[in-house]
């Protein structure tokens, strides 16, 4: 069976504590060393220059734990803080509602800990989000080849806060929302005296849930989702499951995990 584990017991604590991905022929302990047999190999449990590393196959550590403080209280969970001497720590949070990330380069040491702020995943067109940005009717198309080599012109400057990341995703309504691709630059039409009214489309996402692009017609409402990852107000819910992972072939140490949370009115 592939997804065998083994399950270790604690005498001290009488009861089953902990889940272990590797599954040996049998194993033992000869003073402060652990060893099993695989495959009627002998193997050394703890090694230092193999850690995380059973049987010829390397696996990421990792562990999961639910956070529940006033579990009749909606919140709004902001970051996490580790006690640990590893920096190489990728953490998933999933609430009863959100879903958030926290990529092992955004923690930051503070105060002898490592602290990082949930990024929020899930969808852009979440329109109670303030990513959601309109920008007017569409006044002209200047080039209609194709969604991925077009130029929308608009009757206004576009917000500055278009266009600088490379990643938001222009859409338009017609009855129901579509999507056009993504804003690669923003600039101003030579005849018309604003500074920002052209928004470049030069590629369209690369994501297996977005099967196409649609060229929108003039007159048509348009507005801009930003990346939502970005955000770092945190995630909202009841509770949170944090799954935190760690693929250091080196000694790591964990000795505790912290959340803020603040309470939600949404």
């Amino acid at each position: 069976m592939a997804d065998r584990k083994t399950v270790t017991f604690d005498e001290g604590n009488k009861g089953w504590t902990s889940f272990h991905s590797y599954t040996p022929e049998w194993m033992t302990r000869l003073g402060t060393k652990f060893y099993t047999f695989s495959g009627g190999e002998l193997y050394e449990h703890d090694a230092t220059s193999v850690r995380g590393r059973f049987y010829g196959s390397s696996d990421p550590c990792d562990l999961t734990f639910n956070v529940n403080q006033e579990p009749s209280t909606n919140k709004i969970f902001k970051n996490i803080s580790l006690e640990t001497n590893s920096t190489e720590w990728d953490l998933t949070i999933t609430t009863n509602m959100e879903s958030g990330e926290i990529e092992k380069e955004m923690f930051i040491d503070k105060e002898g800990f490592k602290y990082g702020y949930i990024r929020q995943l899930g969808s852009r067109l979440d329109f109670n989000e303030l990513r959601i940005i309109g920008i007017g009717n569409l006044q002209e198309i200047i080039d209609d080849a194709s969604p991925s080599e077009t130029e929308f012109r608009f009757s206004e400057d576009v917000p500055t806060s278009i266009g600088g990341s490379q990643n938001d995703y222009l859409y338009f309504n017609s009855g129901q929302t579509r999507l056009v691709g993504i804003v690669n630059d923003v600039t101003a039409h030579p005849d018309y005296g604003n500074t920002r009214d052209v928004i470049h489309i030069v590629e369209t996402p690369n994501e297996e849930n977005i099967p196409q692009t649609f060229l929108p017609s003039v007159g048509n409402y348009m507005f801009v989702a930003r990346d939502p990852s970005p955000e770092s107000r945190g995630i909202r819910g009841y509770f949170a499951q944090v799954r935190i992972e760690n693929d250091s072939r080196g000694g790591v140490e964990l000795f505790s995990v912290g959340t803020e949370s603040v309470q939600s009115f949404m």
